[in-house]
């Protein structure tokens, strides 16, 4: 979790996302748009998200649950590294997306801040790895009504304070249409969840608006 004693570490001079450092070598996408594995990967706009909040906000730890190949895993790792500060925990069950997500990882020169893990979410030595301060939490992992709630929960007690959680997939059809179950999905489980949570407030950001029928939302505890 971030602190006043990390202040001389972390400082106050945020970095433009659009600009300078920060950026990644073109080729590191370019040869995830030609892999196999790519479909699944977070959307461009929310990568944009993803790295001008990493700059903006200096978080000390970014947990990603649902890291697939690596697309928003490299632009956390990125932005995290322009930062000189703070580290990034990536899950990913699936030892041959893990591979890649490994292998991507190297490539953008960001495996020493940003950590691939053979975990999913319920493992219970996860929070013995990553703590109970996340800062920042993204959430794009089984989007199935029942998984989503669960990761929920977890991601709960290991938020920070004054931490954020990013949730992909909960754009309206779009969520229902991809919950296995028949429940709604993703955008149904974080209706459920902020119903009895009167201490959570929620942002969706859908189209026209947001320019991709998946939707993302952000989660942050009130003041």
């Amino acid at each position: 979790m971030v602190s006043s004693i990390h202040f001389n570490a972390r400082g106050w001079h945020v970095l433009p996302s659009f600009a300078g450092a920060g950026l990644l070598d073109q080729r590191v996408f370019d040869a995830m748009q030609a892999h196999p594995f790519l479909p699944g990967e977070s959307a461009w706009g929310t990568r944009n998200l993803l790295h001008a909040m990493i700059l903006g906000t200096r978080p000390a730890t970014v947990l990603e649950v649902g890291s697939h190949i690596g697309s928003a895993s490299v632009v956390i790792g990125a932005a995290l590294k322009a930062n000189g500060f703070g580290r990034s925990f990536h899950l990913e069950p699936q030892q041959h997306y893990r591979d890649v997500l490994e292998g991507f990882l190297r490539m953008a020169g960001v495996a020493d801040v940003a950590t691939a893990l053979p975990l999913f979410s319920t493992d219970p030595g996860l929070a013995e790895i990553v703590g109970h301060d996340v800062d920042l939490i993204f959430l794009d992992a089984n989007h199935s009504y029942s998984h989503a709630l669960e990761d929920l929960k977890i991601c709960d007690k290991l938020l920070s304070r004054q931490g954020i959680i990013l949730l992909d997939d909960v754009g309206s059809p779009h969520s229902a249409n991809i919950c296995g179950e028949g429940k709604g999905g993703v955008r149904q489980a974080l209706l459920d969840f902020v119903a009895t949570r009167s201490d959570y407030a929620v942002i969706f950001l859908e189209p026209p608006f947001w320019l991709n029928p998946c939707g993302l939302a952000l989660l942050a505890r009130k003041p």
